[in-house]
């Protein structure tokens, strides 16, 4: 597996958790401003959730590259 795959698979990895994450630790205001919905979070911790996302998604990333590295998928489905 290239560098180049690795940064594509953990890019992907940490889209699926990032996504994920989004709903997590969102406070709705009771009273929200004219003009803006009704389920307008007040605060959404984007860059929290943005770097750690980006830190979590390294471990299925790494354990991906090992399973590639490995052939451990090719053994599998030969045994099949």
């Amino acid at each position: 597996m290239s560098t180049l795959s690795f940064i594509l698979v953990h890019l992907m990895m940490w889209l699926i958790v990032f996504f994920m994450s989004l709903p997590f630790g969102v406070e709705v205001s009771e009273k929200p401003r004219q003009g803006n919905a009704n389920s307008a979070p007040i605060k959404t911790n984007l860059k929290l959730k943005f770097f750690l996302s980006f830190i979590i998604a390294f471990i299925p990333s790494v354990f991906t590259y090992w399973i590639v590295v490995e052939g451990l998928l090719k053994s599998f489905v030969i045994n099949i």
